[in-house]
C-alpha cells in the first residue's frame, strides 16, 4: 500500500514537473483540462460505439457527435483541433496528459462498476420482494370485512389484483372464513375468482357458500394456464343472484399460489369437496 502511494506520488510529481518545462499556450487548457477534455471525449465514444447504427470510420478528426462534449468546456471543434496539434507537437507533456486521462477514466470505470452493482443489488431486492409476495397472501386489502345489509350493491365485493410483473405459475388457492349475521337476506351466495391473460381469455371458477351463522371457512382453487402468465386477479367476495341484502363477516382472507396445484387437490381437498365450475369467457 505505501509503495502504490508513493508510485502515485511520483507520477503526479513528475507530470507537474512536466507539464511545468512547457509553456501551454494563453488560452488553451491546461493540461489537467485538457485531459478531462480527452476523457469526456473517450467516455461519449464509448457509448456510441453501442448505438444502433453506429460504424466503425477510419477519420480520427473529432466528428460532430462529440460537439456536446466541447461544448461543455466551451470550445468548438476548429478550436479543438488547433489545441490537440500543439499538444500533439510536445510529445511528452501529451503522454503525461494521457496518464490523467487513463487515471479520470479508470476512475469512471470504477464508478460504472459501483453503480452497475447498485443497480444489481436493486433489481436481485425486486425480484425476491416479488418471490415472497408469490409466495405469500396476494390479497391486499384488510384481512377481515363485514358486510352489512345497510351496504348497497354499489359497494360491491369485488376485488382485483395486478400481478402482470409476478410470472404466476401453478395455481391460485383462495380462502377465507364466514360467518352470516342473523339479520342476513342473501341467496344463492358464492365466490368467484378470475385469472386474466394477454389473450383476451379468462378463467373463471365458483364456489357456493354454506349459508351457516357458525364461522365457515370457504375454499376456492384456480387453476392457471401452462402457456402464459395472467395479467390481474379479479374475483368476488360474496356473489349472489338476488338483491336481497347480505349482512356476513368474512376473515382471514387469503390468496395464495399453489405450486403444484394437482398434487395439491390431490392430497388435500377431494374435487367434489371444492365444487368448482370452470369456465372459459372473452374478455368484454
Amino acid at each position: 500500500m505505501k509503495v502504490r502511494l508513493y508510485l502515485s506520488i511520483l507520477i503526479v510529481a513528475l507530470s507537474v514537473t512536466a507539464c511545468n518545462r512547457y509553456k501551454v499556450p494563453k488560452g488553451y487548457p491546461r493540461p489537467k483540462e485538457m485531459a478531462e477534455i480527452l476523457a469526456d471525449i473517450h467516455m461519449a465514444d464509448a457509448t456510441l460505439i453501442y448505438m444502433p447504427g453506429y460504424r466503425i470510420s477510419g477519420n480520427s478528426d473529432i466528428s460532430g457527435s462529440y460537439k456536446y462534449v466541447l461544448e461543455k468546456h466551451g470550445l468548438t471543434t476548429a478550436e479543438f483541433d488547433t489545441i490537440r496539434r500543439w499538444y500533439v507537437s510536445n510529445p511528452q507533456l501529451y503522454d503525461k496528459v494521457y496518464e490523467m486521462v487513463i487515471e479520470r477514466l479508470s476512475q469512471a470505470e470504477a464508478d460504472v462498476k459501483i453503480l452497475m452493482e447498485r443497480e444489481r443489488l436493486a433489481l436481485e431486492q425486486a425480484l425476491n420482494e416479488a418471490e415472497k409476495l408469490k409466495n405469500g397472501n396476494l390479497w391486499q386489502g384488510s384481512s377481515s370485512i363485514k358486510i352489512s345489509n345497510l351496504d348497497t350493491l354499489a359497494t360491491g365485493h369485488l376485488f382485483r389484483i395486478d400481478v402482470d410483473t409476478l410470472n404466476l405459475a401453478g395455481a391460485i388457492r383462495f380462502s377465507a372464513g364466514y360467518k352470516f349475521l342473523h339479520d342476513d337476506e342473501s341467496r344463492n351466495t358464492r365466490i368467484m375468482l378470475s385469472a386474466f391473460y394477454n389473450d383476451s381469455v379468462a378463467d373463471t371458477v365458483y364456489k357456493s357458500i354454506d349459508i351457516s351463522f357458525q364461522r365457515r371457512v370457504a375454499e376456492l382453487m384456480l387453476k392457471l394456464k401452462n402457456d402464459t402468465f395472467p395479467k390481474y386477479i379479479e374475483g368476488n367476495l360474496l356473489l349472489q343472484d338476488s338483491l336481497n341484502k347480505a349482512s356476513v363477516e368474512i376473515d382471514e382472507i387469503s390468496i395464495k399460489v399453489v405450486r403444484d396445484s394437482l398434487k395439491l387437490q390431490n392430497k388435500g381437498t377431494r374435487a367434489d369437496e371444492l365444487q368448482m365450475v370452470t369456465e372459459e369467457v372473452q374478455i368484454q
